[in-house]
Parts: C-alpha cells; sequence; structure tokens
C-alpha cells in the first residue's frame, strides 16, 4: 500500500512523504497502520508560457487567470495545472481557432528539491469562420420556405466561427414549434480556407395536436377541454389554434390564428375570436368578442399589442348591462425564474392596460390598468417564501354601463384564500355582489418540503374590492398540503377567513405554475 499512498499524494504537491506501516494483532485479523507525514510540499518555481499563432493576441484574460493559477512560489497542485491548460483550449475553441493544440504541455517535477516548473507552448492557428448554412427538412412533408427560416437563424456567413452561436441556432428553431428534432453540424472536413459550412437537420412534428382533459379546482368546478392546434397550415409557418372548454362557472370556445412576424419566436400577428358565458356569484354574462394582437420581445419585455371589439350582455343582481366596447390595450410580460415549472428564486411581472372611447364602437369610456408582481426566495434547502401583489383600476365615466368581465372582483384559489371565488366587492340594495372600480390583493406564503416531492405551507392572504382606491381589505390565513408534480405544484388549502361573518374553514384546490 505504500506506493500507492504515495501517488496518491503526488497531486496535491506532496512528493517526499514519509509512511510508517506496522501491523497489529493476530492471522487471519491483521490490522495494519499507517503513520503519515506529507513532509514539505512541493512549489512552482517557473512558469512558462508562450502563446503563438494567428489569435496570439486574444488570450490577455486567460494570461492572467492562468498567472493567478500557477504564479511563482505558489503551492503545486496538479488539478490548477489540468484546470490551467483546459482554460486556454476552451477558450481558443469558443473563438473559432479550431485548429489550435499544445505544442509543449508538461509540468517538471524534481522531488530532490521539492521545486516544479510548468511549461505551456500554445499554438492557436488559423482563426475559423461561418460559411453558408443549409436547413434540412424531412423530404415528402410540407416544407416550410427556408427564407421564412433563415430570419430565425442566428448564424452569420463570414463572421468568426462560435460553438455558442451553434447551440442558440438550436435553441432558436426548437422554439419555433414546428420540429421534433434539430442537429446543428459544423462540416469542418468541407472547409475551404477556414470557412465552414453548416448543416441544419430537422424532422417534423406533428402537422396537428389534440389537447383533451378533464380536471377540478374549487374556483371552477369540474371542468373540460378540447383543443386542436394546426401548426403548419403553409410554407411562411402560419397556424391555428382552436379550443373549447366547460366548467360549471364559465364555457367558452376560442379560436386564434397566428402568423409568425420578426426574427424571434413567440412574435407574431394573431386573429383570435371568443363565444361564451360565464356565471357570477350573482348573475351571469354572456360574451363574444374577435380582434387582433401583436406580440413582439424587444430586449427581455414580452408586449402584446391589441385591439379587441366585445360584445357583452351581463346580469348582476338587478343590475344590467348590454355593452359594446372598442378596445386598444397593451400588456408586457417579464420574468426571471429558476425554474419555469416549480421556481425557487426569482420574480414575474404581469402588467395590462386597456379602454374604449364612448361614441367610437364603445358604449362607455373606460380605461382599465391592471398589474400583478409574484417573487419567490429560498430559505435553506427545503424552504421557499412566496409573495404576490395584485391592483387594479378603472377609470370609468359611468360605471353602471361596465359590463362584468370589465369589474373587479376578489376571493378564491388565486386571491384571497378563505373566501369564495369572487365573493368580495361592492354589492348592491340587496346584498348581491356587482364588482367595484378598484382592486387590491396580496399574499405571503412558505413552503417546506418534507418528503420527496410532497411538502406543506402556511399563508396570508389578503385584497379587497371597492369604489375606493385604497379597498378595505379581507384577510384570509390556512395551511396547505403540496406537491410538485410535472405540470406545476398542486395545492391543497384549509383558509379561514377572518370576517366574522364568514364559514370557518374554506376548501381550495389549484395548480401553481412557476410562481
Amino acid at each position: 500500500a505504500g506506493p500507492q499512498l504515495r501517488e496518491s499524494l503526488r497531486p496535491f504537491g506532496y512528493y517526499n512523504p514519509f509512511i510508517d506501516a506496522a501491523l497489529s494483532g493476530k492471522a487471519p485479523n491483521w490490522q495494519a497502520i499507517y503513520t503519515i507525514d506529507p513532509g514539505p510540499r512541493t512549489v512552482l518555481k517557473r512558469v512558462e508560457l508562450q502563446i503563438s499563432g494567428e489569435g496570439a493576441e486574444a488570450f490577455d484574460d486567460e494570461r492572467r487567470q492562468i498567472a493567478k493559477r500557477l504564479g511563482n512560489d505558489t503551492p503545486l497542485a496538479h488539478a490548477e495545472y489540468d484546470a490551467a491548460k483546459t482554460l486556454l483550449a476552451s477558450a481558443a475553441y469558443a473563438r473559432g481557432y479550431l485548429d489550435a493544440q499544445y505544442r509543449v504541455a508538461e509540468l517538471r517535477v524534481m522531488p530532490s528539491e521539492n521545486t516544479a516548473e510548468a511549461v505551456l507552448h500554445f499554438e492557436t492557428g488559423p482563426r475559423y469562420h461561418f460559411g453558408e448554412f443549409v436547413v434540412e427538412q424531412t423530404q415528402g412533408r410540407r416544407q416550410l420556405d427556408p427564407d421564412f427560416l433563415r430570419r430565425y437563424v442566428p448564424i452569420r456567413p463570414g463572421r468568426p466561427y462560435d460553438p455558442a452561436v451553434l447551440l442558440k441556432t438550436q435553441f432558436a428553431l426548437g422554439d419555433l414549434g414546428y420540429f421534433n428534432d434539430i442537429e446543428v453540424i459544423p462540416q469542418r472536413e468541407a472547409a475551404v480556407d477556414h470557412v465552414v459550412p453548416i448543416l441544419i437537420r430537422t424532422s417534423p412534428r406533428k402537422a396537428q395536436h389534440y389537447d383533451f382533459g378533464v380536471g377540478y379546482g374549487t374556483d371552477t368546478g369540474a371542468r373540460g377541454l378540447v383543443g386542436a392546434e394546426f401548426r403548419q397550415l403553409n410554407d411562411r409557418g402560419h397556424t391555428l389554434r382552436v379550443e373549447t372548454q366547460i366548467s360549471e362557472i364559465k364555457n367558452a370556445a376560442y379560436g386564434e390564428y397566428r402568423i409568425p412576424l420578426g426574427n424571434k419566436a413567440g412574435e407574431t400577428l394573431s386573429l383570435n375570436a371568443q363565444l361564451g358565458q360565464q356565471d357570477y356569484r350573482s348573475g351571469k354574462s354572456e360574451f363574444r368578442s374577435f380582434g387582433t394582437s401583436l406580440a413582439r420581445s424587444p430586449g427581455k419585455w414580452q408586449r402584446r399589442y391589441s385591439l379587441t371589439y366585445l360584445h357583452e350582455e351581463s346580469q348582476l343582481g338587478e343590475d344590467g348591462v348590454i355593452a359594446d366596447l372598442l378596445m386598444p390595450g397593451m400588456t408586457l410580460n417579464r420574468n426571471r425564474l429558476d425554474d419555469p415549472i416549480y421556481a425557487r428564486i426569482g420574480w414575474s411581472l404581469f402588467a395590462d392596460a386597456h379602454g374604449g372611447v364612448h361614441n367610437i364602437a364603445s358604449t362607455v369610456s373606460f380605461l382599465q390598468t391592471h398589474a400583478v408582481l409574484k417573487g419567490v426566495l429560498p430559505f435553506g434547502p427545503r424552504i421557499r417564501l412566496l409573495g404576490r401583489y395584485e391592483y387594479g383600476a378603472n377609470f370609468v365615466e359611468d360605471f353602471g354601463r361596465l359590463p362584468a368581465s370589465q369589474r373587479f372582483f376578489a376571493g378564491g384559489d388565486q386571491s384571497v384564500r378563505g373566501y369564495s371565488y369572487q365573493s368580495i366587492g361592492p354589492r348592491d340594495a340587496n346584498g348581491d355582489v356587482i364588482g367595484g372600480n378598484f382592486l387590491t390583493t396580496a399574499s405571503g406564503e412558505a413552503e417546506l418540503r418534507v418528503w420527496n416531492e410532497w411538502g406543506v405551507a402556511a399563508f396570508l392572504d389578503a385584497g379587497g374590492a371597492s369604489d375606493d382606491p385604497s379597498p378595505v381589505l379581507h384577510y384570509g390565513v390556512g395551511v396547505g398540503l403540496r406537491y410538485r408534480a410535472p405540470v406545476g405544484s398542486i395545492q391543497i388549502d384549509f383558509a379561514h377567513p377572518l370576517d366574522k361573518d364568514q364559514s370557518a374553514i374554506q376548501f381550495h384546490l389549484g395548480v401553481r405554475v412557476g410562481l
């Protein structure tokens, strides 16, 4: 075992250990005892780093990093030497020096002197550049126009070869939703004058996709969904989504035709239409709408500009409204999450503004703003803390002309737990909830994972809806059970409202995705 012990100490710079071995006990139960004195540690006395070739001047940052790892008179560690070698080779590949190699790479150790020297002579070779690229599609299937696909490929012929751009290409085409598999292949063997052509192989997704679903939530009751998506209607990538949703409180049919725009996945011009009916706590509403929207993603913000025509007939208590609204609007979305399904750290922001003008295809003038901010933070390996704040406001000339879908209510799974869905809001003379102009809700929750995917939570919710910009808040507290599923966090909550006229316990069941 002595030679093996000596060998195991060398990567840490100990080349002259003293090892004393002794045996004790009796056969066959001998006990081996080793006493190890590692001895003096080997010290780097000289580091010789030479970078030559076309890209020799492009590695100043790597020179500095290697100097920190392999400084003169620093204790020898083989891992630091190996990391320095890898650092330089990886940087060269990332910058397109595909022929880069070490002419000399030696760690010279003088055990008798407890000193060492590192000698690295690195040759970059020429820098490679991107050539033309070809997107290969499956024969016999409707193919997308090559010019349409080129908009989404970040490879630019003539620019320096960069493997990160190849990965970016794979993600960009994958996000379009037309392909199952994408393989980006640099054809280095076909390079001429250090220009590398790129082959992009794709396999298509099914042209149609159908959704069928059933579920239950305490806000919606039993619910079902039937939908179909036609993913590639023509060679310009147009898609169509149709969907029917049925639940105990809302039935709706929806259709959306999308036309890709720009050079990012998700940037589209959409034509949409909807027909449906919704029950409220004190009445119901029937509606139909159609419109168009433009989705853009400049920078890190997702923006959606829309123009929607809505015809709605609603009855809340004794408040009956027949409304026609032509509503321009804009929605902003942004999030920074470590996991889009089950986040442990991050935040998200949703903000919407829309409205209408009386006598311009609208029966009432109004402006509505609505924002929701959510955040999550880890507290140790098993706990996460979640927070949410929501505010909404209507600025309207005649509230009585505003249909139910444009009014604010509070209460329910995603609002104030402990209170029934949309049970909080201004009431008429008969005590029926008719909604308000202003909304405030907030929530704080601590979630503890106790076993595998199971966890428990404690929460405090607050919220209110009224005709005052600062609504009176109603509070609910409770505990819940959590299960981390592939679709998100399944929540079973038992909440107690702090208003004395409410039932003692309200049961809530729902699913949280992301935050």
